[in-house]
């Protein structure tokens, strides 16, 4: 008896070792995000942490090829790229046979298959006004009856009523779905490749209720295994996925970051990460050292305030050359902005940059000439970055490059002498400018509580405006609360950015479409010559009739300034060695699903 309790004993000892082993093969990959996530319902979230998360648990209907530069939309779960049909008012999509969501209780222990109706529930879902959808506007004014149903849903006592027939949503059998817009829009086939517009499954969303932010089930390649909110997310390969293969016919094979990610990725099933461990760190020093201490694989988005010792002299450091560190710089398709309220009340009273009268209107304007837009480019952004002269940046289809406005130029002469003709002056001399009715004129300015690099911006907007005598207020709050605030209204002045959902300038210029507003449009804007110039550029395909139509909005933008245009921000993003397959992507938020690791080199490094 003894003897069998022995061998017992060290048969557990030995699985136990073997356990571990197999533990410490495993792929895992350490990443932090700069700002917090809000969750994880695709639906309902706005920020582009949140939404890169989402990336990876759930599937739409067409993606971006991994290597094609510029950016190229491929099929992922329907089987074509359908063609624009009844002049670009319909788009036809089948999707793949044979796609399972991640097992789940709600489902009960069955496979649970991917189909039309999802897709169906999940437009729908983005017009429900009990979710608040920040990204409703991709749907409002879209599909022929849905916003009909969206009103009913909006009458006392109403529910939305997700059984009933939209007849601009048609499901065509199980795995085919068909799409019937009011007008034209050739660039809907877009929407169907955000990492939001995805497939959900009816009965996950209705089991979960309240909490569908925490419990995501798709069909993608990794599954939230963990979340301890505004502290870590960790994914893991999704068992039920059916794998990917890397795509190598658009790849240029002149660009050593493509040819290196063939040679890392050939022959491999996809994704190869077992893990994913991600950990928002605000501040910019502790995460800018968990990469040097090796506790992080890659550093995404290097902080400006570390630049000089990454990259000095424009050349990678001596220290990082030795451990074989790589940078891939890029200029992304974004640009910075802070953003004016527009609305004549803003946090339940009189907003003094609200308005469309000239002397408010002047009074914007002034703030922007007055902005040194020189010293944050250099000194807060360590010349990794280029100044925006409009809302549309580099890298998207409506771009123009030619194009330079003197208007947002720094020129505090200007903006005083703009000032002094329309009535803020300084009445009581007491070195600060009255509004032209002789009332005080203090502004509100509102920015991210985490890093370095915000706090710096919120003092470059107190040392700008005193220069011109308007004295501005400056409040720190968390990232996730000042997305909120700005969505609702609640400021005066705000920072913001925006990067590209997709690679058209409509993406940037629906910030300030009217109806947009409580959505996207953080300015509350409401100009109706740029909404019908909007409206306009929706029915013509990439081309100079269209270009002509986004100049001009652009022109408007600059003559109201509901914007003071920042820049367009270049990025240094540092990997490991050890990490394989690596490119940063222009549109896609995350590139988990195209890495691999060699975890022999990566524990050596964290020996």
């Amino acid at each position: 008896m003894k003897l069998t309790r022995l061998f017992a004993l060290c048969a557990c000892i030995l699985l136990g070792f073997s356990a571990a082993g197999a533990d410490a093969q495993k792929k895992v990959l350490r990443i932090a995000f700069p700002r917090a996530e809000t969750g994880f319902d695709p639906q309902r979230i706005f920020d582009r942490y949140s939404v890169g998360i989402c990336e990876n648990i759930f599937e739409p209907l067409l993606t971006y090829d991994y290597l094609a530069r510029p950016a190229k939309l491929v099929p992922l779960v329907a089987e074509t790229i359908p063609e624009p049909e009844e002049g670009g008012t319909r788009y036809t999509f089948r999707i793949r046979p044979g796609i399972f969501y991640a097992d789940d209780p709600v489902f009960k222990g069955q496979k649970r298959e991917l189909v039309a109706r999802d897709y169906e529930y999940a437009v729908k879902r983005f017009r429900d006004p009990k979710n608040r959808s920040p990204y409703e506007w991709l749907f409002e004014n879209k599909i022929v009856g849905l916003d009909e149903l969206t009103e009913k849903a909006k009458k006392p006592g109403a529910a939305f009523d997700y059984d009933a027939k939209v007849a601009g949503i048609e499901v065509r059998g199980k795995y085919e779905i068909s799409f019937k817009l009011k007008d034209p829009d050739f660039n809907f086939l877009y929407f169907l490749a955000m990492p939001n517009v995805v497939p959900v499954a009816r009965e996950v969303i209705e089991a979960y209720d309240s909490d569908t932010h925490a419990h995501p089930v798709g069909t993608g390649p990794f599954v939230l295994k963990e979340w301890v909110r505004r502290s870590k997310i960790v994914l893991e390969r999704n068992p039920n996925h059916r794998g990917y293969e890397l795509e190598t016919r658009y790849a240029d094979l002149r660009d050593e970051w493509d040819r290196k990610a063939i040679e890392d990725l050939r022959g491999k099933r996809l994704p190869a990460l077992d893990r994913v461990e991600i950990y928002p760190i605000e501040d910019e020093q502790p995460r800018y050292l968990a990469f040097l201490n090796h506790e992080h694989d890659l550093l995404d988005e290097t902080p400006f305030s570390f630049i000089h010792q990454v990259l000095p002299n424009g050349k990678l450091s001596k220290a990082l050359e030795k451990q074989h560190v790589r940078v891939f710089r890029e200029l992304q398709p974004e640009i910075t902005y802070d953003a004016f309220n527009v609305e004549e009340k803003a946090e339940g009273r009189e907003n003094p940059v609200g308005g469309y009268s000239p002397e408010r209107v002047a009074l914007r304007r002034a703030m922007v000439l007055a902005h040194d837009r020189h010293q944050e480019i250099a000194i807060i952004r360590k010349n990794q970055a280029l100044p925006a002269q409009t809302a549309v940046p580099p890298g998207v289809v409506g771009y123009e490059p030619a194009l330079h406005s003197a208007a947002q130029d720094p020129d505090p002469a200007r903006a005083k002498a703009l000032l002094d003709m329309f009535g803020y002056v300084d009445r009581d001399g007491d070195g600060w400018r009255e509004r032209p009715d002789g009332k005080p004129l203090v502004i509100q300015y509102k920015y991210n509580i985490g890093g370095q690099e915000a706090r710096q911006l919120g003092e470059l907007w107190s040392k700008s405006m005193s220069a011109i005598g308007i004295r501005i207020e400056t409040t720190a709050v968390q990232f996730a609360d000042l997305l909120n605030d700005k969505r609702v209204g609640n400021f005066q002045v705000a920072g913001s950015a925006w990067i590209a959902d997709y690679p058209d300038a409509q993406n940037f210029l629906q910030l300030l479409y009217g109806p947009n507003t409580n959505q996207s449009n953080e300015s509350r804007f409401k100009l109706p010559e740029f909404d019908r110039l909007y409206e306009k550029s929706l029915g013509f395909p990439d081309g100079e009739e269209r270009n002509k139509l986004y100049h001009e909005m652009n022109r408007l933008l600059l003559a109201y300034a509901p914007w003071r245009l920042g820049v367009h921000r270049i990025y240094n993003h540092l990997q490991y060695p050890w990490v394989k397959g690596y490119k940063k992507h222009p549109i896609l938020y995350t590139n988990f699903k195209y890495l691999d690791l060699d975890v022999a080199a990566q524990h050596v490094a964290m020996r």
